[in-house]
């Protein structure tokens, strides 16, 4: 399987309130070098495909019309920019894949090629973008951009990645840098080519700044859990995301996606689908019984709930609790509203269901909803399930709390699952690429897709199955 350890450069990411914990090192880690470099020096000694960066534009003040609870509560603020880690890292490991989020919404896609093009030098073809459509308003507050409802995101999103693409993949041949000093010509300008897009959102001349890198296109990550989110991924994406409540209901979801990717004339399997699990795993049972009680102590209530309204674009404390959460669905992430229908088809969820299963701390179980919780044995276990049953090909694994979280994933969790043969126990050398390591020695990048008619979405989603198995 493979295996990426999800992290912000922020305090104790996605766990609101864990940040007090007593071996917790992120509530000042985030800002300093020496503590991403011996994070990274961690998880290549551990052999983990890549350390996966997640970040945010803006900030979230949709709880009370405020940002305050979010400040208050260190609620991805503060935080520093990512990319600016990532050389470091790099700097000091040689394996370790290093993906990190960039905004389609708040940069100009010639600006998103150079960066990537630059961060796959400097890593030695080893960085992933995970391409995002963001979603807070307050970053358009902040003159970042204007706001846009999230469909129209997603278009934006498609031509932005394909100027991206173009750039990287047409602007210079493989031999354009000659380095002949007899001739005083460093590049043979001949081999250098404009592009020339028109589009609806973009128009860029080129050529692109920088010389192909060892991946020319980093490997593309996406995480939306929509509709629109999943055809944008069927069409682009190499790795995908996914927060499925269970196993069971995980596999029409990956099926879904299997489907899609097939229906725009791509391999099924050439696309990975990582579920994003919270993981708290403990050497006993009793270990672990006393790690969820710790974890119903430092729980942030308020914290938690500035995020999700953030997540959701609706301010919950603004409704009565009766009021259904379909009828007030905003333009923000839709994955929440998704992961409710999903946790219970049956169910009319409500702002005060919500606000509850948000703000109230409960005890993790064994068998609980995206967690993975217990002894090292029930969590491998667990894993071994979710590959089985739901056909995933691995996880992001968000550790809480977070410094005690990574040890014991890289010190339990990744030995057992090693002595199950489940994972690698060195890196192969012939992989020298990130997408080598996902995709094999020699793996190219893949061609580029035109986009299906909603009615063509449609018909490849009808029956969940991958298109391939019903061919």
């Amino acid at each position: 399987m493979h295996l990426n350890l999800f992290t912000q450069c922020s305090p104790s990411p996605q766990f609101k309130g864990f940040w007090r914990h007593p071996r917790d090192r992120s509530a000042t880690g985030y800002r300093d070098l020496g503590y991403w470099v011996e994070l990274g020096r961690r998880l290549e000694a551990a052999c983990l495909d890549a350390l996966f960066f997640a970040d945010v534009h803006g900030t979230y003040d949709v709880y009370q019309g405020s940002w305050r609870a979010a400040v208050r509560h260190a609620v991805q603020i503060p935080s520093v920019d990512p990319l600016l880690v990532l050389p470091a890292i790099a700097a000091t490991t040689t394996r370790l894949g290093l993906a990190v989020t960039y905004s389609t919404t708040y940069h100009a896609p010639y600006e998103c090629a150079r960066v990537f093009s630059s961060l796959d030098h400097l890593t030695g073809g080893r960085v992933a973008w995970n391409i995002v459509t963001s979603y807070l308003r307050s970053a358009s507050a902040n003159g970042l951009g204007e706001y846009l409802d999230h469909d129209e995101r997603y278009d934006r999103a498609d031509e932005y990645v394909e100027v991206a693409r173009r750039l990287w993949e047409e602007s210079w041949d493989d031999d354009a840098v000659v380095r002949d000093a007899a001739a005083n010509v460093f590049t043979d300008p001949d081999r250098v080519h404009e592009i020339g897009h028109e589009g609806r959102w973009f128009s860029v001349r080129g050529p692109h700044q920088c010389e192909p890198s060892p991946q020319r296109t980093p490997v593309l990550y996406q995480a939306g859990a929509s509709g629109r989110g999943m055809t944008f991924a069927a069409r682009h994406a190499e790795v995908v995301f996914l927060t499925m409540a269970d196993p069971a209901s995980g596999a029409p979801q990956v099926a879904r996606l299997r489907s899609l990717v097939a229906a725009h004339g791509r391999d099924p399997r050439s696309v990975k689908a990582l579920q994003g699990s919270m993981v708290m795993v403990a050497p006993t049972r009793e270990e672990a019984r006393r790690r969820a009680e710790e974890y119903v102590a430092l729980w942030s209530g308020e914290g938690q709930l500035a995020k999700w309204c953030g997540w959701m674009d609706v301010d919950l404390a603004a409704y009565p609790d009766e009021t259904p959460v379909a009828e007030i669905a905003g333009q923000g992430s839709h994955s929440f509203v998704g992961f409710l229908r999903r946790l219970g088809p049956e169910r009319t969820w409500t702002v005060g269901d919500v606000r509850y299963l948000v703000a109230t701390a409960r005890r993790p179980r064994t068998n609980a909803p995206v967690t993975l919780f217990g002894t090292v044995e029930q969590v491998a276990d667990r894993m071994e399930e979710w590959c089985e049953v739901a056909d995933v090909d691995g996880f992001n694994l968000i550790p809480c709390p977070t410094t005690q979280g990574i040890d014991d994933i890289c010190d339990l969790l990744v030995p057992e699952l090693q002595r199950r043969g489940l994972f690698r126990t060195a890196y192969d050398p012939a992989e020298r690429t990130l997408r080598e390591r996902y995709f094999g020695a020699g793996a190219p990048v893949p061609p580029r897709v035109p986009a299906l008619d909603p009615e063509a979405v449609a018909a490849a989603t009808a029956t969940g199955e991958p298109a391939a198995a019903r061919a």
